[in-house]
């Protein structure tokens, strides 16, 4: 008789969340450069540096909650996977008042 394994996988929803959500923020950065910078240098520093930040943010929102993680994937999911990789400094702000 085999003993059931009681630990979160390490490749659930948050996983597959944190992809969907710098997946969708590839264009949107670009999109921004784009709209923001003048020459290709400054053009490449903006997109480069908000990939930087969404990906920071993915990284850390996924280490805080792939344990927890226990919704099931929706549209609502992702949008707030996608919000979370944004605004993630806020997250871990407020997160650690409430704890």
């Amino acid at each position: 008789m085999s003993l059931g394994n009681n630990e979160p996988s390490f490749f659930g929803n948050a996983l597959i969340g944190a992809c969907c959500a710098i997946g969708t923020s590839v264009p949107i950065s670009a999109y921004l450069a784009a709209f923001i910078g003048d020459t290709y240098f400054v053009r490449v520093m903006v997109y480069g540096l908000i990939l930087l930040w969404v990906i920071s943010g993915a990284i850390t929102i996924f280490f805080k909650t792939y344990r927890s993680e226990t919704k099931k994937l929706s549209l609502r999911f992702m949008i707030l996977w996608f919000l979370s990789v944004w605004l993630w400094p806020l997250l871990l702000i407020f997160g650690q008042k409430r704890q």
